[in-house]
């Protein structure tokens, strides 16, 4: 399983390295910051990680962004320490060609952690698909807010995500 981890976040990581050739946009023409500012990184809050996660966002177009993220959660003592690891990917894809734009998102989280903390029947992976909006400030200030559908095998729970970043 930690293999196809792997593979996964360095497939993301290659798809989201900036080209050789990334064009600027001419002075005075009309952009969105999402041409211009292609990357961003930050903080979600709850959202498809359920507490946290740490996210970085390559835009591969002016209407599309490949997302990949982390969140870790961990305690016990030096004897009986255990860690869960949430690695969130997907695609958002913007409906409006403006700084402000509502956008469709879905995705993948894998779980994986320490050994004692899953049983025979866990699941490592488990679905996303949200409805959401952005803000993304010509300075590089991003805001976005998310409700997500969060998809188990059990079934599926509505949950929010509320983001804080920097697009650059």
């Amino acid at each position: 399983m930690n293999r196809k981890i792997l593979v996964c976040l360095v497939a993301f990581s290659l798809m989201a390295m900036p080209s050789l050739s990334h064009a600027q946009a001419e002075p005075g023409s009309s952009s969105n910051s999402r041409e211009t500012l292609r990357n961003s990184t930050g903080v979600e809050l709850l959202g498809n990680s359920l507490l946290y996660s740490f996210y970085y966002q390559r835009m591969l177009n002016s209407a599309s962004g490949l997302d990949v993220g982390l969140g870790i959660y961990g305690g016990g003592d030096s004897d009986d320490a255990a860690f869960i690891a949430f690695i969130p990917f997907g695609l958002k894809f913007y409906l409006i060609p403006k700084n402000g734009s509502i956008y469709l998102t879905g995705g993948g989280v894998f779980l994986t952690g320490s050994e004692t903390l899953f049983d025979e029947n866990f699941s490592p992976l488990y679905g996303y698909a949200g409805l959401g909006f952005e803000h993304r400030a010509s300075g590089g200030f991003v805001f976005r807010f998310t409700a997500y559908g969060l998809i188990f095998e059990e079934g599926f729970l509505i949950w929010p995500g509320l983001t804080i970043g920097y697009a650059f």
